[in-house]
C-alpha cells in the first residue's frame, strides 16, 4: 500500500540536533505533532505516515512500560539515538482536567451523573488491566529515532521524534495541548475501541467528549483527522448509526484524497 501523499515538511532543526544531552521541551515535541490515542504499539502507522509529521504521540493506558521498551528497538529501518523518561510537569505543568461528562459520552450511555464516577473507575480498570501486562504507575518516554545507514532513504525521514505516554486519551489531550496553549497537526482514530478494544467511549462521536475537548482549545485545533473507514459524515454506512450515535465531528467533513490507509479529514475552512 502506498505511503501518504500528505505534504512532508522538512526536519524540524531541533530535531536535527537533538542528542542524548537534550532536555525535553514540549513546545517543540508537540508543535505539528501527530497525536494518536489508544495507539498500543502501532508500527504500521508510523510506516505509512512518518514525514507527514517527525513528531508521533501515542496514548495508551494498556501498555505497560516493560511492554514498550520491549518494542521500541523493534521499528524497522530505524535505531534508538536516545530514550528518556518524562516526568508529568515536564509534560504540563499546570494541568487543567476539567472535563465535564455526561451520561451519554460513555459506551454504555449511564442512567444519571451519579454513576459517572464509579464509571470512571470501572473505565480504568478496562484501561489498565486488558490484553496487556497493566502499569504499577502512569510514565511517558521520549524517545529519537535515526534511520540506519544503510535503510533506503525512501523508506522514511531521517529522524523522528516519538512520545509515548500511558494515559487516557481525552484527558492527556486536555492536559498536555489545551493546558500548553498547544495542537497537533493531526488527530488519529484508528487504534481505540470499545467492547474488547478497552475505550470507555466513542472519539470519534459527534458533540462527544473528545470533540469538546478539542474545539474548546482556545489557540486552534488540527487540521486533519486521521481516520479509519467508520468515520463517516454521511451517517449512512456504519451499525454505529443504528445506535444513534453519529461517528464524526461537525467540523471535519471535508475528505482529502489520499494514498495511504487511513481517511483524511479536514474542516471546510
Amino acid at each position: 500500500m502506498p505511503k501518504t501523499k500528505l505534504t512532508h515538511e522538512p526536519i524540524p532543526e531541533w530535531l536535527k540536533n537533538a542528542n542524548s544531552e537534550t532536555k525535553f521541551d514540549r513546545n517543540l515535541v508537540l508543535q505539528d505533532s501527530v497525536y494518536y490515542p489508544g495507539s498500543a504499539l502501532d508500527g504500521r502507522f508510523l510506516k505509512y505516515y512518518l514525514g507527514f509529521s517527525h513528531s508521533m504521540v501515542y496514548v495508551d493506558a494498556g501498555v505497560s512500560k516493560e511492554e514498550l521498551l520491549k518494542h521500541i528497538n523493534r521499528i524497522g529501518g530505524y535505531d534508538v539515538l536516545f530514550l528518556k523518561d518524562v516526568t508529568q510537569a515536564e509534560l504540563s505543568p499546570s494541568p487543567n482536567l476539567n472535563v465535564e461528562l455526561f451520561p451519554e459520552d460513555f459506551y454504555h450511555e449511564l442512567q444519571s451523573r451519579e454513576q459517572i464516577p464509579n464509571a470512571l473507575q470501572e473505565a480504568h480498570v478496562n484501561l489498565t488491566g486488558y490484553g496487556y501486562k497493566s502499569y504499577k504507575e502512569p510514565y511517558a518516554v521520549w524517545a529519537v529515532f535515526q534511520r540506519r545507514t544503510r535503510t533506503n532513504p525512501s523508506h522514511g525521514p531521517e529522524r523522528f521524534s516519538l512520545l509515548f505516554i500511558a494515559g487516557e486519551g481525552v484527558a492527556t489531550y486536555s492536559a498536555i495541548y489545551n493546558s500548553n496553549c498547544l495542537y497537533p497537526k493531526s488527530i488519529v482514530f484508528c487504534g481505540a475501541d470499545i467492547g474488547f478494544g478497552r475505550n470507555w467511549t466513542f472519539f470519534e462521536k459527534r458533540g462527544g467528549v473528545f470533540e469538546r475537548v478539542v474545539m474548546a482549545n482556545k489557540v486552534g485545533i488540527p487540521k486533519y483527522l486521521l481516520a479509519w473507514s467508520r468515520y463517516d459524515p454521511s451517517g449512512s454506512s456504519h451499525w454505529i448509526t443504528e445506535q444513534g450515535i453519529e461517528l464524526y465531528w461537525e467540523k471535519y467533513t471535508v475528505r482529502v484524497q489520499d494514498a495511504g490507509f487511513l481517511n483524511v479529514w479536514t474542516t471546510e475552512n
